[in-house]
C-alpha cells in the first residue's frame, strides 16, 4: 500500500481549517479521516483539529476486529464519543460556541473496507477505468435533489450548495453513514476544497495517470484545485492499494 496526504490554505481563506490523520494501529489496520472544519465559520479549525486529536489517540489502542461488524461498531462508538467531545467543548467555552466539522473516512482491515460520513468531504475509490463515489453528501441541496425537489442542473450552483445536514459537533448526537465497500484500486478522500472545484472526470484523469506517483498525482489534485482559484483549503488523501 501506497499514500500521500496534503493540505493547503487555498488562495481565499485566511487560515485552513481542515485537519486530516492517516495511522496505522498495533494489528496492521490503517485509518485516514479528513475533518472538514465548518463554512469557515467560529472555531472551526478547533472543531476539526479536536476530531483528528482524539482519533489519532483512540485508534492507537483499537483491534484487533474479527469481523466487520466490531469495527462498524468500533467507528460509530468513537465518532460518537468524538461528536460528544466537540459539542461539549462548543457548549462550555462561548469562542467555540456552535464550532462543528465534517468527518469523512475510510479504515482498512482484515475483515473488510469500511467508509466514514457525515457532511459534504468525500470518498471516491477507482477500479480499471471506473470512478465511484463511495460517499454521499449531506447537504441540504443533494437532500433536495435526491427528493426530486430540484434538477442536477438546478444544483450544480444552488445558493444553499454547502448548508450541510448532518456534521459532527453541532448536535448532541449524530449518525454518521458507516458502510463496508469493495476493494479497489485507488481511494480519494478530499475535502469540498477539491471536489466543489475539479469534476469527477478531471479527477478521475489525474488519479488513473499511469505515468505518474502517487505523490504526483496528489499534487496535481491540488494545484488544479488552486487553478480553479483556490477558493477554500484543499484536503487530498490518496491511497494506493
Amino acid at each position: 500500500m501506497e499514500y500521500y496526504c496534503l493540505t493547503d490554505t487555498g488562495l481565499v481563506r485566511e487560515m485552513n481549517q481542515d485537519s486530516y490523520i492517516a495511522i496505522a494501529n498495533n494489528y496492521g489496520d490503517f485509518l485516514v479521516l479528513v475533518a472538514d472544519g465548518i463554512g469557515g465559520g467560529k472555531a472551526g479549525e478547533v472543531a476539526s483539529g479536536e476530531v483528528i486529536k482524539y482519533f489519532e489517540l483512540a485508534f492507537k489502542e483499537s483491534g484487533p476486529f474479527d469481523t466487520a461488524e466490531d469495527a462498524t461498531n468500533y467507528l460509530m462508538y468513537h465518532i460518537a464519543s468524538a461528536n460528544k467531545h466537540v459539542y461539549d467543548l462548543s457548549n462550555k467555552y462561548s469562542q467555540y460556541e456552535g464550532m462543528g466539522t465534517t468527518l469523512t473516512g475510510i479504515m482498512m482491515t482484515s475483515k473488510g473496507i469500511i467508509t466514514i460520513n457525515c457532511g459534504d468531504s468525500r470518498v471516491y475509490g477507482f477500479m480499471d477505468d471506473l470512478c465511484v463515489r463511495l460517499t454521499n453528501d449531506h447537504t441540504l441541496v443533494n437532500q433536495m435533489l435526491e427528493k426530486g425537489q430540484i434538477t442536477y442542473e438546478e444544483s450544480i450552483n444552488h445558493p444553499k450548495k454547502h448548508y450541510l445536514v448532518k456534521a459532527i459537533g453541532i448536535f448532541p448526537s449524530c449518525s454518521p453513514d458507516i458502510h463496508k465497500v469493495k476493494d479497489m484500486d485507488y481511494y480519494l478522500i478530499c475535502s469540498d476544497g477539491l471536489h466543489a472545484y475539479v469534476s469527477d472526470e478531471e479527477i478521475t484523469k489525474i488519479v488513473l495517470d499511469k505515468e505518474k506517483s502517487v505523490q504526483e498525482k496528489t499534487e496535481d489534485l491540488k494545484d488544479l484545485a488552486l487553478l480553479k482559484g483556490g477558493f477554500d483549503n484543499i484536503t487530498v488523501v490518496l491511497v494506493k492499494r
